[in-house]
């Protein structure tokens, strides 16, 4: 097997692929697919019955993943809501997280995660370890004073995930050259539920914790991480990528470059999941998940 390599990130990660860095912007692409073992410089290939090769790294004690995301709300004053954070894939234990805000004034939060709005303004709410503050989750929230109009909210997660397959499957629908291999249009994907939940589930992780891999913080790596949401895969491959203000902008970034070209681009994927996070030192985390089931 031959390893990923990402341009300008550190030397930890899995599989083949080609990467794609721009300012402020970083992609890497893997995938594992069930195809004889010859020489060939496409990235990703290798055979799904034989052993999996994996840089492992020694799980953290615990980490924060939202259930959704650490994203904007806007609520308005008197309102009270919850925010849901796991900690290791389960519900934060009493104590296991410290809640602050960075105005009373204009939120307050309780020690289990409830937000009440108690002035207009904007204020942070942020969910931190106790055993390791600096492994943290951001949430901004903007209050409004009682029957003032609330403003048209930001595109929510799975509007961005739904525009990242429509772009993918237009791109899919026309013949290209990635890198220097010419490929043919090829079928749409279909969104996949489990395939969602893996791919949303690594970009929470990635910005929550402020790492950018495809192997995550507690040795997982991709393929792992989709057998462990269920889905039953003869085919997987992943590109990631941080910085990308925007669905466009993400996937013009991976059409660039080769070897996540090569993934958005490969017959044998049958299925996708997207997942978008805010967060971390990138700002914005997105990972896609290509499959086909057995």
């Amino acid at each position: 097997m031959t390893p990923c390599l990402n341009a300008g990130m550190p030397s930890t990660h899995l599989w083949r692929s080609a990467a794609f860095l721009g300012l402020a912007l970083s992609l890497a692409a893997c995938s594992t697919l069930p195809t004889p073992r010859t020489p060939s410089s496409q990235a990703g290939a290798s055979q799904a019955n034989l052993p999996q090769v994996s840089s492992q790294l020694t799980p953290s004690p615990s980490k924060v993943q939202a259930l959704g995301l650490g994203s904007s709300s806007t609520m308005v004053v008197s309102q009270t809501q919850t925010f849901t954070v796991y900690v290791g894939g389960k519900p934060a234990a009493p104590g296991q997280l410290t809640w602050t805000t960075t105005n009373a004034g204009v939120v307050s939060v309780t020690q289990g995660g409830t937000v009440t709005a108690t002035g207009a303004g904007s204020a942070t709410v942020r969910a931190a370890l106790t055993a390791s503050p600096s492994a943290f989750l951001d949430f901004p929230v903007t209050v409004n004073a009682a029957g003032a109009p609330t403003p048209t909210p930001p595109p929510t997660t799975s509007a961005y995930a739904q525009r990242v397959l429509q772009l993918t499957n237009a791109a899919r629908s026309t013949a290209r050259t990635c890198g220097s291999v010419s490929l043919p249009a090829v079928p749409a994907l279909s969104l996949s539920a489990q395939l969602t939940a893996s791919a949303q589930g690594h970009a929470s992780d990635m910005a929550a914790l402020n790492y950018f891999s495809h192997t995550s913080q507690d040795g997982r790596t991709f393929d792992q991480r989709v057998s462990n949401a269920g889905y039953l895969w003869g085919s997987v491959g992943e590109n990631i990528a941080a910085g990308q203000p925007t669905p466009e902008a993400v996937v013009a970034g991976w059409l660039a470059s080769p070897g996540h070209c090569t993934n958005l681009m490969n017959a044998r994927f049958t299925q996708i999941g997207v997942g978008y996070a805010q967060g971390g030192s990138y700002g914005s985390y997105w990972v896609q998940d290509f499959g086909r089931p057995r």
